[in-house]
């Protein structure tokens, strides 16, 4: 039989295996507990990481369509390129070869219309006579009077043509340097100051005697006006008014050389 504290102890183990069921219990929950908040902050973790990789998987595929649509675009516009190239290319031919055929038209026509022009030309020719060769008189008198006749006419190309072939043929006459004075002075009139100047320094240099030292000098003057060489023509002025002070043309070349000292504008300019 048991006895009364034997009594108890089977009394209490009940209560003792209830006891340890219950802190089995409690740690299996506890456990468990723990590993589903580690699978949720995992399963958190994932859902972030997942988030990253479609964000990064959406910026690549926009990348990628953005990319292909790119490609696409640049394709499309190489082959208009391309086709307009080739449509350009064909005009060009085109308009070589129409270039071509108008040279050889504007080459004809040229060669049509230098034709007529000679044509032309010939016939201007066959229908306008020559002027007649001039006539030097044979007798010294009869020449002197032609050069001072076409020096009144102021025909200067016939003052020419007289007037060196009488220097020609009566180089040592008295009134050689006369005419070789009118010379110098018909060129002076036509507007051709330079080769005046041959004209009076030749008879300066062959007629030193001349009585016509006074009007060659101060003319002399005159052709380096036209050619506005102030310098030279005080120069020729000065040697008149000093050698020829008491005669008119003396008068005449002092207001010359006053009116440089005081020039007009553009009077000593060098021209072009």
């Amino acid at each position: 039989m048991p006895t009364a504290t034997g009594l108890c102890v089977l009394a209490a183990f009940p209560l003792f295996l209830s006891g340890c069921g219950v802190f089995a219990m409690q740690r299996d929950f506890a456990a468990e507990k723990a590993r589903n908040d580690a699978l949720e902050k995992r399963i958190q973790t994932e859902e972030a990481d997942l988030a990253l990789v479609k964000t990064d998987l959406q910026g690549t595929r926009d990348r990628l369509e953005n990319a292909l649509r790119a490609n696409a675009d640049t394709g499309s516009d190489l082959l208009s390129s391309k086709a307009r190239i080739n449509d350009l290319a064909g005009r060009s031919d085109e308009l070589a070869h129409s270039l071509e055929e108008l040279r050889k038209i504007q080459q004809d026509t040229r060669n049509e219309i230098d034709t007529k022009l000679d044509a032309i030309a010939r016939q201007a020719v066959q229908q306008i006579p020559a002027p007649p060769p001039v006539q030097i008189p044979a007798d010294k008198e009869t020449h002197f009077q032609a050069v001072q006749g076409a020096y009144t006419q102021k025909d200067w190309p016939l003052v020419r043509t007289l007037g060196h072939e009488y220097d020609v043929r009566y180089p040592t006459d008295d009134r050689a340097d006369d005419v070789q004075f009118l010379l110098g002075d018909c060129d002076l009139q036509d507007n051709r100051p330079t080769s005046a100047l041959g004209e009076f320094n030749r008879l300066l240099k062959v007629y030193p005697r001349s009585d016509k030292l006074d009007k060659t000098l101060f003319a002399m003057g005159e052709a380096y006006l036209q050619l506005h060489d102030c310098a030279n023509a005080k120069l020729a002025y000065g040697a008149v008014e000093q050698r020829f002070a008491r005669e008119k043309i003396g008068a005449q070349a002092k207001s010359k050389v006053a009116e440089i000292d005081h020039p007009s504008p553009g009077m000593c300019a060098p021209q072009p």
